[in-house]
């Protein structure tokens, strides 16, 4: 033991007293997504350990025991339909100047999916599906419109194909042309745009051979 620490262990026994435990700090930490909309029951943990719960606000309240300038890390574990933060919020206990205040710390945990519109325009393309991953998810209506919305995940890309093998678009050209996005880190809205022009139809004389025809008298 070095010389104050025996002096303290001295003094402790004299006086039949223990040193006073270290102060508490209370500081938030702050769940939102966009837009900074709250996140309830997002978990809080210390060393694998649950400390704290979110709230309706996002706010989760945590009484930590320490002297100034401990740092703490704390890790926070999203709803299932949000994304987690990959790395741990540092907390630093820092007295404030207004007692009354507590520090704030920002988490964000932002949706896993992302709700994506694609806004299709056919020209002369009246009633043709619009497929994605094989599946009918809209069709253009007589003016060559359509709407399709779509739930993807953050940059990820996708396609989708104006289905033209039904022999009532046989004329159509092109055949199937395909459209590919990438969803970004937020909601968003795509056009897709195709001119299809009618193939000019071929008859096919099926009679017998043509020329002068001989009169008969």
């Amino acid at each position: 033991m070095t010389g104050l620490s025996i002096a303290i262990a001295l003094a402790v026994a004299q006086w039949g007293c223990t040193p006073a435990p270290p102060p508490v700090y209370e500081v938030v930490i702050r769940v939102s997504s966009d837009r900074d909309r709250p996140i309830k029951g997002a978990i809080i943990s210390n060393d694998g350990k649950k400390v704290g719960t979110s709230g309706e606000d996002g706010a989760a309240l945590l009484r930590l025991r320490g002297t100034e300038g401990e740092a703490f890390l704390f890790g926070v574990q999203c709803p299932a339909e949000y994304e987690s933060p990959k790395q741990p919020i540092q907390v630093v206990l820092r007295k404030m100047v207004d007692s009354s205040k507590r520090p704030e710390y920002q988490a964000a945990c932002p949706p896993s999916t992302r709700t994506v519109v694609v806004a299709v325009r056919a020209e002369n393309g009246a009633n043709v599906p619009v497929m994605h991953l094989g599946k009918e998810v809209g069709r253009t209506d007589e003016s060559g419109a359509a709407h399709v919305l779509l739930q993807l995940k953050p940059n990820e890309s996708f396609e989708l194909v104006l289905n033209t093998s039904d022999k009532a678009y046989e004329r159509l050209r092109p055949q199937n042309p395909v459209a590919t996005f990438v969803v970004k880190g937020q909601d968003d809205v795509f056009a897709f745009d195709q001119k299809f022009t009618l193939e000019k139809k071929v008859i096919k004389w099926r009679g017998g051979p043509t020329g002068p025809t001989k009169l008969t008298h």
